[in-house]
């Protein structure tokens, strides 16, 4: 029995309608794809959908449908143009000819068209093609990045805030050092004993979360200098202060148009350094 799987995607900009179907050669999935709108989602929402068939299994059909889904999360995040997955990438996947299917009760039968605005076909044509095999805080950094593109739905602010949310996912806090511990528990012993029981208490359990790991923003500098360089780990130090400036303080609202841009390209570049670098 073969398989088959769906996959529902949209851009921010609609795709025009009354058109008929579009194959794509899919040559590293080995399967052709059909992409189609779900019949009367598109004029409101935007939802197109991606099938294949000839699967040997549900496994091979999932595995499949998650490597189009990364793809398509890389290639539009390069291209900036931007893609949200269904549901946060829900796959359908199911026996060929069977009348079971798992189906959301708003997306009816399909209705076949042809995606005739050629940035999309390009963004499509571009997933299929690629390898990608994405990390899960890799994958959780190229979807906030390609939600930063929906701006219809927020601020240059808010695309900002996801922009270097993206970066965190893809900086991992590192234990301190002995050196670095030994330091705290020496601080921790200097506290006034008179001191307020509450107030010690504060400190020392600050300092306890100092001792344990680094800080985001600390690791942030050393995963982007490792990976793409000292100019890029200070241009988003400072991006980061103004990301704090404007979460604790107010300030700058209105304002991060160009940090947002300055994000993104610091995003982008981290995000495709770090595939490269991981183990295969």
């Amino acid at each position: 029995m073969q398989y088959s799987f769906d996959a529902r995607f949209r851009t921010p900009r609609p795709i025009a309608a009354g058109k008929i179907e579009e194959v794509f050669d899919a040559t590293p999935l080995k399967r052709p794809l059909l992409l189609y709108r779900p019949d009367g989602m598109n004029s409101h929402d935007g939802w197109l959908a991606v099938k294949s068939c000839g699967h040997a299994d549900h496994r091979e059909a999932e595995a499949n449908a998650v490597r189009l889904q990364e793809g398509l999360l890389i290639v539009a995040a390069k291209q900036k143009v931007g893609v949200e997955l269904y549901l946060g990438g829900a796959i359908h996947t199911r026996p060929q000819g069977s009348q079971l299917e798992v189906r959301d009760l708003g997306l009816p039968l399909p209705t076949f068209i042809k995606i005739d605005e050629l940035k999309d076909m390009l963004v499509l044509s571009a997933a299929v093609q690629g390898d990608a095999s994405l990390t899960p805080n890799q994958r959780v950094a190229a979807q906030l990045l390609n939600d930063s593109f929906f701006f219809f739905r927020m601020s240059s602010d808010a695309s900002f805030l996801l922009r270097v949310s993206a970066v965190e996912a893809l900086c991992p806090q590192a234990d301190q050092t002995d050196a670095f511990r030994a330091t705290v528990d020496s601080v921790i012993a200097s506290i006034p004993k008179d001191a307020p029981n509450s107030d010690q208490k504060q400190i020392k359990d600050a300092l306890d979360r100092l001792a344990a790991r680094q800080s985001v923003r600390s690791a942030c500098k050393s995963r982007i200098k490792q990976l793409i360089g000292n100019d890029k780990a200070k241009e988003f130090e400072t991006l980061y202060g103004q990301r704090s400036d404007f979460l604790h303080d107010g300030k700058g609202r209105g304002t991060l148009g160009a940090a947002a841009d300055a994000a993104l390209e610091i995003g982008l570049e981290l995000l495709l350094a770090d595939i490269e670098h991981s183990p295969r």
